[in-house]
């Protein structure tokens, strides 16, 4: 039997959304008072009539019965299966219906957050990379898997234990009345505190350096390689000494950080094989590595109208390193 509670509610979405009623489809709806996006379609399977959903990917899916599955494992709450006699954290198979979900598994089990070798054709190779890229930098900024804190351990423990009383006194009852309020306090005091990370505070003033050569990453950190080298341009007026940069290797990796000790701005026919590791880079000679290079200058800067020759002036930045993630 529904609550008063829940016969509110289905009147008021039953207002809201009542324009609706004749759309078989999702409609693409915004809500200018409540301030939301959504997809609307009316259902009558379901209890209000109307599958209200963020997602066309959700709202749509339904529609059609279409969907995916992605698989994953990581280190939670719960059973391996049913046989098992109680719930426990540990390594747990897992799925998800939507990329979104699967990446917000990753924001809440960074740590051990990991796809099976065999669900992997689930996902695309785009996918995958995304996944690394963004499980790497929260490894990087030390982020935590999510675990229940002892406090609400304790509070729900609590709560069962007075639950399975067959006799509650007032302080019982008045604990269960107040036990969903204090239960989101703390939640949202964990969540707050687990969201302000002073390292993605540090690293958002980072600039990003991409290395697409394999081995190029590790000799930036393991001191092989200690410059950057750019091109020149008008507009480029700030000095780099100070900027500091977070390294990205070739499997699109965050691996560790930087820091600009030196500027130099040095003509492009005064390069020297000495100032460069052009066999890093791939080439046997300095002369096809300089060639290379000067037809790479030229191209790009015909984006900015900006030409390119022996007398133009590069950018020659001197770094340490700064952490090894």
């Amino acid at each position: 039997m529904r609550s008063l509670k829940d016969k509110y509610y289905i009147w008021k979405e039953n207002r809201r959304y009542k324009k609706f009623k004749n759309c078989s489809l999702p409609y693409p709806f915004w809500d200018k008072k409540r301030d939301t996006f959504e997809w609307v379609y009316y259902d009558e399977s379901r209890q209000a009539g109307y599958d209200i959903q963020n997602s066309l990917y959700e709202a749509l899916g339904n529609v059609s019965n279409s969907g995916v599955i992605y698989h994953y494992k990581a280190y939670m709450y719960g059973r391996q299966n049913p046989e098992q006699e109680e719930a426990k954290y540990q390594m747990i198979e897992s799925h998800c219906h939507s990329f979104d979900e699967i990446v917000r598994r990753v924001y809440d089990y960074p740590e051990s957050f990991l796809i099976p070798d065999d669900c992997l054709e689930e996902y695309s190779q785009q996918e995958l990379r995304c996944l690394k890229k963004m499980q790497s930098y929260l490894k990087a900024i030390g982020l935590k898997d999510e675990k229940e804190s002892s406090e609400i351990a304790a509070l729900n423990e609590k709560w069962n234990e007075i639950d399975n009383k067959k006799e509650k006194n007032i302080k019982d009852r008045f604990f269960l009345l107040c036990y969903s309020k204090r239960w989101e306090k703390l939640r949202e005091k964990e969540k707050l505190e687990r969201y302000s990370n002073e390292k993605a505070l540090l690293y958002s003033s980072y600039r990003l350096l991409y290395t697409e050569k394999e081995g190029i990453a590790d000799a930036y950190l393991n001191g092989k390689k200690n410059y950057i080298l750019s091109r020149k341009y008008s507009f480029d007026k700030k000095t780099e000494v100070g900027n500091k940069y977070m390294v990205v290797n070739s499997d699109n990796e965050y691996c560790g950080t930087l820091e600009v000790i030196s500027e130099e701005f040095i003509p492009f026919k005064d390069l020297k094989a000495e100032m460069v590791n052009y066999k890093l880079a791939g080439y046997k000679t300095f002369l096809e590595y300089k060639e290379h290079l000067f037809l790479d200058y030229e191209e790009r800067g015909k984006i900015y109208k900006e030409e390119f020759t022996e007398d133009s002036l590069l950018i020659y930045l001197k770094v340490k390193v700064l952490k090894r993630f």
